[in-house]
């Protein structure tokens, strides 16, 4: 696999700017880390912001992807990329819950979004 021509797959709706899919996977290996300890509220909150900032770059992509899809004809796989990007903003939207294990489950849910939306993307720029 080309890493490198996948890690600078550049967008014209990021301006041109490469997707760095090294800094985003190294996001997500952190978040799912944090599953697996006791971090306090702080390490939550900013492994939640840094997910949403990933989030924020990758659903124009999925949503590119969502209408390569719809003109392919791929119905059913564009309405699941579809409930995806939906989900996916709902809760990249929602505060950080008081409740630390409510926030571990939410940080759990952004890390999974955030490694479908990376997925999504990185497949499609080898299409």
């Amino acid at each position: 696999m080309d890493t490198e021509r996948v890690r600078l797959a550049a967008s014209s709706v990021t301006g041109g700017d490469p997707v760095d899919v090294e800094t985003i996977s190294e996001t997500i290996r952190r978040a799912l880390r944090l599953g697996s300890g006791r971090p306090d509220r702080a390490e939550l909150a900013a492994a939640q912001e840094e997910l949403r900032g990933h989030i924020a770059l990758l659903i124009p992509l999925a949503r590119q992807e969502f209408r390569r899809l719809s003109r392919r004809g791929d119905e059913t796989q564009a309405r699941e990329l579809a409930a995806r990007i939906d989900g996916t903003e709902h809760r990249a939207g929602q505060g950080l819950p008081r409740d630390i294990l409510a926030a571990h489950v939410q940080i759990g849910h952004l890390t999974r979004d955030c490694q479908y939306l990376l997925a999504t993307h990185t497949a499609a720029d080898w299409r």
